[in-house]
């Protein structure tokens, strides 16, 4: 079972950032990934982009790449300026990152029966990448806590006897973040939303299939893998089919502290007859490593993930030289 609820900044699953992609340096860090996502606009223009998730069993955490805009972001005027919602299944608001005018600061909130606003020691820094860290549990009280690079800056909390559910959607309202009218630039990148375990100082390397390897059992290009539309597919008519990949893109950072995990990501969709299941696996000196299927959905296309916290050729941690060359996709 995978503790990844989301992964990346692709258009393939998070609404509303179409056109966003950019590789301008600075937007990203290019030890994990090619692009990052670009937004440029004004203090009263909104462009909101949402990211949606299953529910998760433990707290739930959010981890990502911010770089304010470049002037102004140290003044807030706008007494409805919003950084981050989160919402429940009935899309009720369940706690917030909201930059207050009086302050200037990003406050952390939690909407239970009241709306608690935490104290705050962050103001946005002009044009300083920072990782953003959220942790929010909803139980009998719904508590936030609001990081920057691994600094606790806000947290509120709740009561919650009305029973508001876990959360499953992040918006990103992108209004009302710097002071001055005119038209300013923010990038976001390498979003990870995690299940019960801490996103502070994770980090996630994407890498893309580069050509078939091993296995090219279903029908259609390796291109349809490549080119980040899901309307390209691959597909298969019967269970067990594979098609492996060797990969290309960045490889991380030169020194890492630790590798916590090896991830195979896919969008899956079921046929109306056929698998109905997908799995990712690894290809080690000939051995392939399966992880267990998940039944995806026939009316649309969902990300499934495939987890190795250990090296499963011999249970060992890993090590970038242990990494695989080859990966790929099962359906079952």
């Amino acid at each position: 079972m995978s503790y990844i609820l989301h992964l990346g900044h692709q258009p393939t699953d998070i609404s509303g950032i179409a056109g966003m992609l950019s590789t301008v340096a600075g937007g990203f860090d290019a030890n994990l990934d090619v692009n990052g996502v670009r937004f440029i606009g004004t203090r009263t223009y909104a462009a909101p982009f949402s990211i949606a998730f299953a529910p998760p069993v433990g707290d739930l955490w959010l981890g990502f790449r911010y770089v304010p805009p470049n002037a102004d972001s140290e003044n807030i005027t706008e007494s409805t300026a919003n950084f981050i919602d989160i919402y429940d299944a009935n899309l009720v608001r369940i706690a917030q990152i909201q930059p207050i005018s009086t302050t200037d600061r990003y406050h952390a909130i939690a909407r239970g029966d009241t709306t608690v606003q935490g104290n705050s020691s962050y103001i946005a820094a002009n044009g300083q990448p920072q990782w953003i860290d959220v942790r929010v549990a909803v139980g009998a009280n719904i508590t936030i806590d609001f990081f920057v690079d691994g600094v606790l800056q806000s947290t509120a909390t709740a009561v919650n006897t009305q029973g508001k559910g876990k959360p499953v959607q992040i918006v990103f309202p992108n209004y009302g973040l710097h002071g001055n009218n005119v038209s300013r630039t923010w990038y976001y990148a390498h979003f990870a939303v995690l299940d019960g375990v801490s996103t502070i100082g994770r980090r996630f390397v994407r890498r893309s299939p580069n050509a078939i390897a091993t296995f090219s059992q279903m029908a259609g290009s390796i291109d349809a893998l490549k080119d980040e539309d899901v309307s390209t597919r691959v597909s298969s008519n019967t269970a067990g089919q594979r098609l492996s990949f060797s990969l290309t893109g960045p490889t991380g950072p030169a020194a890492v502290a630790a590798i916590a995990g090896v991830h195979v990501k896919q969008i899956a969709q079921a046929g109306t007859v056929g698998p109905q299941a997908a799995a990712g696996f690894l290809r080690m000196g000939g051995v392939n490593h399966d992880a267990a299927p998940v039944t995806v959905p026939s009316l649309a296309p969902r990300s499934v993930y495939s987890t190795w916290a250990l090296n499963p050729a011999d249970s060992s941690v890993w090590i970038s030289v242990t990494l695989p060359a080859e990966v790929g996709i099962l359906s079952a």
